[in-house]
């Protein structure tokens, strides 16, 4: 594994990715060739369910082929690849604890080693020991390609070439080291679209998250919202448009007009299609709950949609670091979607059995298909519920909380037996 330090260009990723060797095997190929079908967005809930199995069976074929670990482990817990079912998915699951420090290294296969990549972390808000995730160069074109067709079908647009401009509240230095980052720079990339960073790493605080070292480029953000560009794209964690919009109302009366005169804000005009979209929780600020924070930034930040004026929108993202596409919604349009290919389930705490009933909470679980480097079945830590929904995947699903500490012990003693299996041997 050959980890770069700097983030390519998403030229240069869609280059090496069309000449990795893990091309000639047919299962990934088809993959390559999936992640970047948006006709996906238009089948029925049952034709992408009897996909997704289909691609179960054969990534578990892929595995058990291209790596000793996972056929034995396949063996051991009695999983046969060719009749492999999405309920099977509770039983191969395991904590994203497992991914933290250099763990993440025992279910990377062999052939991928050999291949260029970067190694992700998580942001360190929850334990001083991130999570860790290889991508190859491969994985992280499948992860451009697919979330973009994702947030242009939840934003209900297409973004269109060369228009517009957005401002990340992160550093630039995080692209190489945060997933949600990483994949906003490559998508705007894609897209033509200029991306601006409005933070900086504060070079004096030693200790603490990376989230805590940022300090605010205020050249940055006063050229974002001088500029008349449209559609304007705010990219933050929930916290920073929370403390932005706290900012903007406990201006001063004269502060507030010289803003208004130098900077045209309060209040930030985003402009026909423009949106704020978060991601990743609060990062250890002290806020109030989403919806609350919506309709506070609300009032200071607008934007129009056909002409029109309407409350700002908002998108939210739940993107793990172990997760190579992710969720996102559309507040109150709908509820969080997963990418066509990518397998949500929830479990039972108690039972660790599949839940089927709407409204009921249950346990997250992901399985993601496009992640070839490992088996991306994962349990990240976190309580949501789902609803039916006549759109393609046919269920939006509803963050509710993170596991507690207690929980989180739990249900690694719930997944006791799995994990024994799969950390027995040399694995």
């Amino acid at each position: 594994m050959n980890s770069t330090q700097d983030l390519p260009s998403v030229n240069e990723i869609m280059e090496k990715a069309v000449k990795s060797e893990l091309l000639t095997h047919p299962h990934v190929k088809r993959l390559w060739e999936l992640s970047g079908d948006k006709t996906l967005f238009t089948k029925s809930p049952e034709e992408l369910s009897s996909l997704r199995r289909d691609l179960l069976r054969s990534s578990l074929k892929f595995f058990a082929e291209t790596s000793d670990f996972y056929e034995e482990l396949f063996n051991r817990i009695g999983i046969d690849p060719g009749s492999a079912e999405l309920e099977d998915l509770a039983r191969l699951a395991v904590p994203s604890d497992l991914l933290r420090g250099e763990g993440y290294k025992r279910f990377i296969i062999e052939r991928v080693k050999s291949e260029p990549g970067i190694v992700f972390s998580s942001s360190g808000t929850t334990s001083s020991t991130p999570v860790r995730v290889f991508r190859t160069y491969l994985e992280l074109a499948m992860m451009t390609r697919a979330n973009t067709h994702l947030f242009e079908y939840v934003y209900g647009g297409e973004l269109k070439k060369g228009e517009g401009l957005a401002l990340f509240l992160a550093a630039k230095e995080l692209r190489t080291r945060l997933n949600f980052v990483a994949f906003v720079d490559l998508a705007l990339q894609g897209k033509e679209i200029p991306l601006l960073y409005g933070m900086e790493v504060s070079r004096e605080e030693a200790s603490g998250s990376q989230w805590r070292k940022l300090v605010p480029n205020k050249k940055v953000i006063m050229e974002f919202f001088k500029s008349k560009e449209e559609p304007k794209l705010l990219f933050t964690a929930p916290a920073g448009v929370y403390l932005l919009s706290n900012q903007f109302e406990n201006m001063n009366p004269l502060l507030k007009i010289l803003s208004k005169i130098l900077y045209r804000v309060p209040p930030v005009d985003l402009g026909e299609g423009g949106v704020v979209v978060t991601g990743g929780g609060s990062k250890g600020f002290q806020i109030p709950d989403y919806d609350t924070v919506v309709k506070y930034s609300r009032k200071f930040f607008k934007a129009r949609r056909n002409g029109l004026e309407q409350p700002a929108p908002f998108m939210d993202v739940l993107g793990m670091t172990e997760t190579l596409t992710a969720l996102i919604d559309n507040y109150g349009l709908m509820e969080k979607l997963p990418h066509p290919l990518q397998e949500v389930f929830l479990i039972d705490p108690k039972t660790f059995k599949n839940i089927q009933e709407p409204g009921k909470e249950g346990i997250l679980g992901i399985y993601d298909p496009l992640a070839v480097s490992w088996l991306e079945v994962f349990l990240p830590g976190d309580v949501m519920k789902f609803k039916y929904s006549n759109r393609y995947y046919g269920k939006e699903f509803q963050y509710v909380r993170r596991l507690s500490k207690d929980e989180g012990w739990e249900l690694q003693r719930a997944c006791g037996g799995t994990l024994e299996e799969m950390m027995t041997g040399d694995g």
